[in-house]
């Protein structure tokens, strides 16, 4: 068993399109964001909807905590799921070379070819000096980059994190998946969910939603058996105290809940109603289990799967505002 982490602050955003929680709207929201921190800097342009989703995510995460921004010091790192969000820049980056050669090479486009522009952007805006991950792990890139900071949390080598994931699924992507045999009906769009981790010892008092008490991954034929079982001895939980089943959208939900079928008709479980968001989807389930703290007063268990036979695992804990 080792020690939880606390949640200090969510920043959760789906445009329209995305298929997930609340559209926000980033014409009226963002601006003011961008506005506040040029304040003190030079203006902020933002190029991709991958990079506003995230900057805005990640700001709102931190607002929710009560941290201001630009953070400045070294107190906070980030730890960011990015995958599928960056093909469609590339597809569009490429076409142009294939069209124009050289010519067509775009020099504002092609930082955006390489996911850690993302997170570095963030730090960049937010003023965040701590360590940087960027995690490239397809669907699960969010979840992992969650296991990463909870990690990087408990073992002192960050005071904080920022962690999540982010996507920006185009037409080119859904296309490529079609024409791969994996078609997704969803439609195009954008989303991000980034959470503030602190140890639950620091100071802050009752500052916080919840808590992640554990998280584990799994490979291979019996990976959510093993992600699930190897989660709930990081946390020091039985498995018949678990309150509740997140299963993330996208994923297969009778595989999912197979390694708690003696249970699961016990407990509510839950699973969004949206179409996947790829690598914010676990985090993005995270965020509703641990807010789920009035209706479901006990551990909430997440489960994630990707389509390469791996398998994430989180437990979380909400802990209503006082």
């Amino acid at each position: 068993m080792k020690a939880p982490v606390r949640v200090a602050g969510i920043g959760v955003v789906c445009v329209p399109g995305g298929g997930a929680g609340e559209p926000v709207d980033l014409a009226r929201r963002l601006p003011a964001v961008l506005a506040a921190l040029a304040r003190t800097g030079p203006p902020v342009r933002l190029i991709q909807p991958i990079e506003e989703v995230a900057v805005l995510a990640a700001h709102e995460a931190l607002a929710s905590a009560g941290v201001s921004t630009p953070a400045g010091g070294e107190d906070v790192g980030i730890a960011l799921g990015v995958e599928e969000g960056i093909d469609g820049i590339k597809a569009e980056y490429y076409r142009g070379i294939l069209k124009d050669g050289l010519l067509g090479a775009s020099p504002i486009m092609f930082p955006f070819t390489t996911p850690n522009t993302v997170a570095a952007r963030i730090s960049i805006l937010l003023d965040l000096r701590g360590e940087s991950f960027t995690l490239c792990g397809g669907t699960l890139s969010g979840a992992q980059a969650i296991g990463l900071a909870m990690n990087a949390v408990r073992e002192a080598w960050s005071p904080a994190m920022l962690a999540g994931g982010v996507t920006s699924v185009g037409r080119e992507f859904l296309d490529a998946l079609a024409r791969t045999g994996r078609p997704d009906d969803g439609q195009a769009g954008s989303g991000a969910c980034l959470f503030l981790l602190e140890p639950s010892t620091s100071s802050g008092g009752s500052r916080g939603t919840g808590e992640l008490l554990g998280y584990a991954e799994g490979f291979g034929r019996e990976d959510v058996r093993d992600a699930v079982q190897a989660c709930l001895e990081d946390a020091g939980v039985r498995v018949e105290q678990v309150k509740g089943v997140w299963v993330t959208a996208g994923g297969d939900a009778r595989a999912l809940l197979e390694p708690l079928r003696r249970f699961a008709a016990k407990v509510p479980v839950r699973r969004p109603p949206a179409p996947s968001l790829y690598a914010a989807s676990f985090p993005l389930a995270v965020a509703e289990a641990v807010q789920a703290a009035d209706a479901i007063p006990g551990p909430v268990l997440v489960i994630g799967r990707d389509c390469l036979a791996g398998a994430s695992a989180a437990l979380v804990r909400g802990r209503a505002p006082r």
